[in-house]
């Protein structure tokens, strides 16, 4: 019976040389001899019917056809490898943990985190993949996506961490310390926006008694690491979940203006319910929640203000 696809030591050699750009440097990387890799790729190549390879110097080039094919086994390599250690792993305490995450999450809360993960679960290893937008399908490769939204995303299963307290933030250069700063003043700064979070100056003018309907106008940012950068910028003030900014408010180079407002958005973790029986997963979840759960303890300066004018 002929075969439908390519030996799995043919399509090793191929990903080997499509990295490397040389069949000797693939063959150091694979243990093998280097006319045992050229007769891989020679049956591969036999096998797709086309060339993969021509000769670039002292080394070699993917041809077109080469390219695009590369690009598009190149992942399901990659899944093998992962699914093979998992395997290997499975019971042992340790593998690998597929994540996504929005990218300011990730940077300013998480990661700053996962070292008290590690000394725990020291056989873990992090996999970032890129962040799901608001219209993506979860995935069914990675183990858990932490989104930024209001809890509902069909077919998961979703847990807060974190998030729902904003703070209005200035940067500290820009406040005017010779008077008390008003929350009608509000209105004398350009207000910047995160696009998922079109309300949120609303109710921030809502519970400081002031007209909601002027809060409509500003710069719109798709992540709050731009709002946070614009703000120290001085390009405005920005609404931001608190724990997003509390490096900066420890700091002294933001100040938080007015009283922190509970919105009805936070990060979640969303995940596949049979990934609760990994039990490398069910660790994790287990100790981002209690994370979520604890209180930052850091100081800053906040400037109360009065309601209204």
């Amino acid at each position: 019976m002929k075969r439908s696809c390519p030996t799995i030591q043919e399509l090793l050699a191929f990903d080997a040389v499509a990295a490397h750009g040389s069949l000797t440097r693939a063959a150091s990387a694979l243990c093998l001899s280097v006319s045992g890799v050229s007769k891989q790729l020679a049956g591969l190549e036999s096998f797709v019917g086309r060339p993969l390879f021509v000769k670039c110097g002292r080394g070699v080039q993917m041809t077109a056809t080469g390219r695009e094919y590369w690009l598009k086994v190149a992942p399901s390599l990659r899944a093998l490898e992962t699914a093979s250690f998992e395997a290997q792993a499975a019971g042992s305490g340790t593998g690998i943990l597929a994540l996504a995450s929005v990218p300011t999450f990730l940077t300013k809360w998480l990661i700053p985190r996962l070292a008290d993960f590690r000394q725990i679960h020291p056989g873990v290893t992090f996999s970032f993949s890129q962040h799901l937008e608001v219209t993506d399908q979860h995935p069914t490769h990675i183990d858990a996506a932490i989104r930024y939204g209001a809890s509902i995303w069909p077919g998961v299963s979703s847990d807060y961490i974190a998030g729902r307290e904003f703070v209005c933030v200035c940067a500290a250069h820009r406040v005017d310390t010779t008077r008390p700063w008003r929350a009608a003043d509000l209105f004398t700064q350009t207000l910047l926006h995160h696009v998922q979070a079109p309300g949120a100056w609303q109710r921030w003018a809502t519970q400081h008694g002031i007209d909601e309907m002027q809060t409509m106008g500003g710069p719109r940012f798709a992540q709050y690491s731009a709002v946070i950068q614009a703000v120290l910028s001085g390009l405005g003030i920005g609404l931001v979940p608190k724990l997003l900014v509390e490096e900066e408010l420890g700091n002294g180079r933001a100040v938080a203006l007015g009283q922190v407002v509970e919105m009805d958005l936070g990060h979640y973790l969303c995940f596949l319910p049979e990934r609760l029986e990994r039990p490398v997963f069910a660790a994790f979840r287990s100790w981002v929640l209690s994370q979520g759960a604890g209180k930052v303890s850091g100081q800053h300066k906040t400037i109360h203000t009065s309601r209204g004018s």
